[in-house]
């Protein structure tokens, strides 16, 4: 009897169910992995996205192969191709059991139930598991039965379910034989030769199992202790930067769970910032279980039906200018640039540069997320749209229309001495502590920078007043 591990974005064999389960069951267990290329076109997928996923699945090869786990390798192409693939697959090594994980937006839950369907026509069952969330999506539901919409009542809930019993991970793997060889290695140089990456931003990333085990380990001995305070200052390395291993899963949820509430319950002087960095795990599992109750955001829709009735502006000049971090302000172009240079961003200005996407230049919410996507290392398709549409006040739990962060304000408050602005815009670098924040009083000391794109004031009024007609519109949709 065969086993067949199908791996996606959990590139790991620690803390993996399906290996684990597989394992388990005695026989022979073997893993298989499609690439799935044109998929990755279709769904904007990062250039150093794709190095991090092979040079992980390269990684995650030699370490099953060490397991006695044979690692396949096959083209798929896009996703419509996968039932095909893995029936045949299934045939040719006579596979009883496929063991997978779970995975939430749309698209991969519709090529999971046709893999599901053709699998069954072979007698071949498709055995789910949730590794990639704490807590199911379905686990939780308010008093009236419904899916949670809003983040604190749903954290209560995740809290209490957490709470009702230790987390069980399935730990370092046994062994299911002698060693093997990974075969894929040429398969893997392939797929990175045609690939655009820097080599400063591949020096910034570590990807695989161990680099994500090693910092993980690294940011609880660090920085959790001040992580509450320190994590919304994008001059300091104060976050975990464990987002990409999560998004890739060369990291469980589990584990990093596990171990900041072992630090909260047991020392007491980490405890506040162990609970916050639980929290933004809590966000995670949030804005999975809304991409299962609500398939319709991963086709491009607001979860606000306003959304639908705003009149966006398509000035694709001011695009291209927020794009390339020169609209003027420079803690927005800071960020704009990290993003640009790095492959990742500093969740506060991610936040600060949608909002003023979104709101000061009142471009489309969808425009913002997909050119993200194209550039973040750590492009997790349900954080980055719940993100975005909190950002734009038309997701769940969005902010309140009327919020706008004053891209001003926001640099004082959070880069006071203005060194993340120098690290980013060297054309401000000579600027004092005070002009940096406001670069065009004081035009003659940097003449390489750009006015800005628009100006401050009266934004709020604009954007509360095209929300009010939104919504009227909408209303008078729904009374037809």
């Amino acid at each position: 009897m065969t086993a067949l591990v199908w791996y996606r974005n959990d590139l790991r064999v620690r803390d993996h169910g399906p290996l684990a389960a597989a394992l388990a069951g005695g026989g022979t267990v073997r893993a298989l992995w499609l690439f799935c290329e044109q998929q990755w076109d279709e769904h904007d997928v990062a250039p150093l996205r794709r190095w991090y996923m092979l040079e992980s699945l390269r990684e995650l090869g030699r370490s099953l192969a060490e397991l006695g786990v044979s690692l396949d390798l096959l083209e798929c192409g896009d996703f419509a191709s996968a039932p095909k693939v893995l029936d045949e697959h299934v045939g040719r090594h006579g596979v009883h059991r496929v063991h997978c994980n779970r995975e939430y937006p749309l698209n991969e839950m519709r090529r999971d139930w046709a893999v599901a369907a053709t699998l069954e026509q072979r007698g071949v069952s498709l055995a789910w598991h949730d590794d990639g969330m704490l807590v199911s999506p379905e686990a939780l539901r308010t008093v009236q039965g419904k899916p949670y919409t809003v983040f604190t009542p749903y954290r209560r809930s995740w809290d209490r379910q957490l709470d009702a019993g230790p987390l069980q991970l399935p730990g370092t793997p046994s062994p299911a034989g002698d060693p093997v060889s990974f075969q894929g290695e040429a398969r893997i140089d392939s797929a990175l030769e045609g690939l655009e990456v820097s080599t400063t931003a591949r020096g910034i990333w570590s990807p695989g199992e161990a680099a994500a085990l090693e910092r993980l380990d690294r940011f609880v001995d660090e920085h959790l202790r001040d992580y509450a305070h320190c994590r919304d200052l994008p001059e300091l390395d104060a976050t975990s930067r464990l987002s990409p291993a999560l998004s890739a899963g060369t990291l469980s949820p589990g584990r990093c769970y596990r171990l900041a509430r072992q630090c909260a319950d047991s020392e007491p002087a980490m405890a506040e910032g162990a609970r916050a960095w639980i929290g933004e795990l809590a966000w995670r599992d949030f804005y999975r279980q809304i991409m299962v109750h609500f398939p319709r955001l991963a086709r491009g829709e607001p979860f606000r039906e306003e959304g639908n009735f705003l009149h966006w502006s398509h000035n694709d000049e001011l695009f291209d200018a927020w794009c390339r971090g020169q609209t003027g302000f420079p803690l927005v172009d800071a960020a704009m640039r990290q993003l640009n240079e790095t492959g990742w961003m500093h969740n506060r200005l991610r936040m600060l540069v949608a909002m003023f996407l979104t709101k000061h230049l009142f471009i489309h919410w969808g425009r913002g997320e997909r050119y993200f996507m194209s550039r973040l290392i750590d492009g997790d398709f349900a954080s980055n749209n719940g993100g975005w549409l909190w950002s734009a006040s038309l997701g769940t739990d969005a902010v309140p229309y009327f919020r706008v962060f004053n891209p001003v304000r926001q640099s004082q408050r959070f880069d006071s001495r203005g060194a993340f602005i120098r690290r980013y815009v060297p054309e401000l670098r000579e600027l004092d502590d005070r002009n940096i924040h406001t670069p065009w009083k004081a035009p003659l000391l940097a003449p390489d920078y750009p006015s800005p794109l628009v100006e401050l004031a009266g934004v709020r009024d604009r954007v509360s007043a095209a929300f009010r007609e939104a919504r009227q519109r909408a209303e008078r949709e729904r009374r037809r």
